[in-house]
């Protein structure tokens, strides 16, 4: 049971620094992207090795497979979602299951799709500037979700 908590640290760890920098400069670093994939990569190894009951390889390489789409469409598509949110979701993926993932990204959008939609009214109602191709940062509204998941199974 403690094995699956360090995962979720590790995954909290991972999602405060992704966007704590997505936030302050509207990307994040590569070597964060680096760094927290090799760790998990080293505990899926290990969990593997140790034939933990808990692991599968299915369930991550489903769960990379939200974070290869959608750097696939930010590649591919002209604005809208960013490379780095898809490298962020690949590797997350690696670390938590597909319905945890999913669900990370499921809230994340819900939440900045709630503060773009606020801020666009405000904006019309009181600055009257032309908001449209404001660009938001996704991460930190992922983390607030992120954060909570994390919280809730640390707690148990």
């Amino acid at each position: 049971m403690e094995r699956l908590k360090i995962r979720w640290i590790v995954f909290a760890v991972f999602l405060l620094t992704a966007a704590a920098q997505d936030f302050k400069r509207q990307q994040v670093k590569l070597w964060v992207y680096i760094l927290f994939g090799l760790l998990a990569l080293i505990w899926d190894g290990y969990l593997w090795r140790t034939a933990d009951v808990g692991f599968s390889w299915n369930r991550h390489l489903a769960s990379c497979s939200i974070g290869i789409c959608l750097y696939l469409a930010g590649r591919l598509l002209e604005g809208g979602i960013g490379a780095g949110d898809g490298l962020f979701f690949l590797i997350s993926g690696l670390m938590l299951d597909f319905s945890e993932n999913l669900a990370v990204m499921c809230m994340g959008v819900m939440l900045c799709g709630l503060y773009g939609m606020v801020l666009f009214v405000w904006n019309q109602i009181y600055w009257k500037k032309n908001v449209r191709k404001l660009s938001i940062p996704f991460l930190p509204f992922a983390a607030i979700p992120g954060i909570w998941m994390a919280g809730m199974e640390l707690w148990r």
